[in-house]
């Protein structure tokens, strides 16, 4: 039977954006028409689902029997019941109020504990093109993504499919995959929903997972109000911004610094951070910011002492 699902948004959904900016969406690859397209295993069957824009919101369509209810809960969770980044309390400075009304339709998205913590691994160092062409194989031959399921896939076969994301994933993988099952099937999905101080050392504690990784699965997760991922790029965008002052090194004590500086305007910053890191890559990049291409350059002091420097001169 075809199910359709409307999703209903306070702006107009914008999509791409949405599918480009967040480790969740790694799960989902484009379909060539303006949609998007994943497997979910609800109870073990893959059963595609098809996400595109409509009518001021979202649509899914897909084909379900006895897992119908089970689904769409699973897609209202993974889309947070439409909440986009218009809505969120990003008024403490200039630059992110810009950043708010320039990506309003951007949707949050989640995911499982499980399948977030996976794709943050597979997502080290990796474009996300890469990402998406190995990540619907692997939820493949598990027939849904579970530590149970992962832990059983023999690490040779485990090896060969994530090959073109690294040497070293599929173990790391492996044996996270295994310690987790050990502790419990749910232990770590409780743990990690409990918003618990304890998360994050359990995270550092796994194979494979640093600082920024585990950071990142913990914003994505629970919204946590001490956390947000820094890495070098965040913290270039952050200081030209007028976000956070800093000396440029990427240490501990400096990233903790900085993660305090962003998160005294709030603990939306770290659910947006990706926002940020893209402004890195598209125009403020470390040797030649572009500042006359970028949508923040009029909230920008690095852009402003850029201008009036020129203008002097």
């Amino acid at each position: 039977m075809l199910t359709a699902l409307h999703l209903a948004c306070e702006s107009t959904p914008d999509l791409p954006a949405t599918m480009n900016l967040q480790i969740p969406a790694l799960a989902w690859y484009p379909t060539g028409t303006g949609g998007w397209q994943r497997t979910f295993h609800p109870q073990g069957r893959g059963i595609p689902v098809r996400v595109e824009t409509d009518r001021g919101g979202l649509r899914f369509s897909f084909r379900t029997g006895p897992e119908e209810a089970q689904l769409r809960d699973l897609l209202i969770a993974t889309f947070r019941n439409g909440r986009q980044v218009g809505a969120m309390a990003l008024a403490g400075h200039p630059a992110l109020r810009t950043l708010r009304r320039h990506h309003k339709g951007m949707i949050l998205l989640a995911g499982s504990p499980f399948e977030t913590l996976v794709l943050a691994v597979l997502a080290q160092g990796r474009p996300p093109a890469a990402v998406r062409k190995v990540f619907p194989q692997l939820t493949a031959a598990c027939g849904g993504l579970t530590p149970q399921r992962l832990s059983a896939l023999p690490l040779p076969s485990l090896a060969q499919m994530l090959r073109p994301l690294g040497e070293v994933k599929a173990s790391r993988l492996h044996a996270t995959a295994a310690i987790l099952t050990r502790r419990g099937a749910t232990a770590f999905d409780r743990l990690m929903a409990s918003s618990s101080p304890h998360a994050l050392n359990y995270l550092l504690s796994l194979p494979g997972v640093g600082v920024h990784t585990a950071a990142v699965v913990m914003a994505i997760m629970n919204d946590v109000p001490d956390t947000v991922p820094i890495d070098q790029h965040l913290m270039r965008v952050a200081h030209r911004l007028g976000l956070t002052d800093h000396d440029g090194r990427l240490t501990r004590t400096g990233s903790r610094r900085v993660a305090e500086d962003l998160l005294a305007y709030g603990p939306d910053l770290a659910r947006v951070h990706p926002l940020l890191q893209q402004v890195a890559y598209d125009t403020c990049t470390a040797d030649a910011p572009d500042c006359r291409r970028c949508f923040l350059a009029e909230s920008c002091r690095y852009a402003a002492h850029t201008t009036a420097t020129s203008r002097a001169s």
